[in-house]
């Protein structure tokens, strides 16, 4: 009697659990999110931009993916429940943007401005068989534009020169006492211009006329907060200005700010290397050595460049970007995704950043890629340009401009300085070499400044 009643215990049991298994396996799911589309940046860009689609429920199959900008299908690189990430196709066009997903059109009203991108180089001092752009006898290694197109360039010398929009060079004016060399340079919006001296330790503040003063800086390598040349700089080196007329210097492992009145404090960073985020002089910067490029966005944030020390050297090395809130709180970006560039016809090899960085207007970052040996045999040459790379702070990178077979018979290639006007273009200084085979010394070294005009 009590095997029978197990027995139909048992049997009672089981057949709730299939009854049950088979309700669930007819009835909906009902935990399924309508897949649906928040927002989508930027809008407006070049080809080749990543443009993010942020939303829920999407279906995480690349091939049930869509994206198509003014008709023209992008390019989808990633597809994830809330994001997915596609590129705009070439000749796009302006126009709306339609997403499919899971074979389901996701309604979302939204046009992009489709921009193109002219690239000219800007000649000086090109003579009879002579290196262009040579300034004391040295190729430029730094710049910074003004409001109205005029670059103002430095040579690692004494001397701050400014080229006008035609092309014209002259001499903005020389500081120090003869034996300074400037490193990073900077314009703020009244047009005065701002100079470090990397082996004096000076801030130097140069008018629109050419006058020159000493900003900040005592003279003397230390550090010390305080107001202009109170102040000490142990080793300054990158600079960049905020929309508020705020001077940010890079300074070994610190990030110094000068507001306009020439007050001088540690915004970020300590004295000893790290990678540590967290406010102000909490925070450690300098993973690899001391820090040197350095910029801003029209929001106020700085940004600094900041390598992985065990991939210094790697074609894989990692890349991060360290970036301070205006009231000093440090986060990382990155590591930024590997790029790849072409190399001859052998296929894409990867490519590592260099340390420039520039932002535009909409807060994103501007990249260039390490110059290569892209396999090329014409004329001797063997180096390239690297690609400009563009990446927004969800580090959805792109290519902004493929340099590769832009012009010249380089020998030696290595990006100097970047930054945009603010009409939005963007300049990138280079030295160079030019020789007759890549085996051989350079017979003399330049600069080019490529100018970027977006329309």
């Amino acid at each position: 009697m009590k095997s029978l009643c197990y027995f139909l215990r048992v049997a009672a049991v089981s057949l709730i659990t299939l009854t049950s298994l088979r309700c669930k396996k007819n009835s909906p799911d009902d935990s399924r999110v309508t897949p649906a589309i928040k927002s989508i940046s930027p809008l407006q860009g070049i080809a080749g931009t990543s443009v993010t689609i942020s939303g829920v429920g999407f279906d995480t199959v690349l091939s049930k993916t869509s994206v198509k900008i003014n008709g023209q299908p992008a390019v989808v690189k990633s597809v994830a429940a809330d994001q997915i990430v596609a590129v705009v196709p070439e000749n796009a066009g302006s126009g709306e943007i339609t997403v499919m997903n899971n074979n389901t059109s996701l309604p979302f009203s939204a046009s992009f401005t489709f921009r193109s991108v002219a690239v000219s180089k800007i000649p000086v001092d090109v003579g009879a068989g002579g290196p262009p752009n040579v300034f004391d006898g040295n190729p430029i290694t730094d710049l910074a534009a003004d409001a109205a197109g005029t670059l103002y360039v430095n040579a690692h010398t004494d001397t701050v020169f400014k080229i006008s929009p035609l092309a014209v060079k002259t001499m903005l004016a020389k500081v120090g006492s003869g034996g300074t060399t400037l490193g990073g340079t900077s314009v703020d919006a009244a047009g005065n211009v701002y100079a470090v001296g990397t082996n004096d330790f000076k801030i130097y503040k140069i008018t629109s006329a050419g006058a020159v003063s000493v900003f900040a800086g005592s003279g003397v390598s230390g550090y010390a907060d305080g107001k202009g040349a109170s102040a000490q700089f142990t080793a300054p080196s990158g600079m960049a200005n905020d929309p508020s007329g705020n001077l940010f210097v890079t300074d070994v492992y610190r990030v110094r700010k000068i507001t306009p009145a020439g007050q001088v404090s540690t915004f970020a960073g300590k004295a000893t290397a790290g990678k540590a985020d967290g406010q102000g002089t909490a925070a450690s910067f300098g993973s690899y050595g001391a820090l040197q490029h350095i910029t801003t966005d029209p929001g106020g944030n700085v940004y600094v460049s900041d390598d992985d020390p065990g991939s210094r050297y790697a074609q894989n090395k990692a890349f991060y970007i360290r970036k301070i809130t205006p009231t000093g709180n440090v986060t990382t970006l990155g590591p930024l995704p590997i790029q790849s560039a072409p190399w001859a016809n052998q296929g894409p090899m990867s490519l590592p950043f260099t340390s420039l960085l520039a932002a535009d207007a909409a807060g994103n970052l501007f990249l260039p890629g390490s110059s290569y040996n892209n396999g090329s045999t014409a004329s001797g040459g063997c180096c390239t340009f690297g690609p400009i790379f563009m990446s927004d702070e969800a580090l959805n990178s792109s290519v902004f401009y493929e340099l590769n077979n832009v012009l010249f018979y380089f020998i030696t290639i290595n990006y100097t300085g970047i930054t945009f006007d603010p009409a939005g273009n963007l300049y990138i200084s280079a030295t160079t070499g030019w020789g007759r085979r890549f085996y051989e010394p350079p017979v003399y070294t330049g600069s080019v400044i490529l100018k970027f005009t977006v329309h």
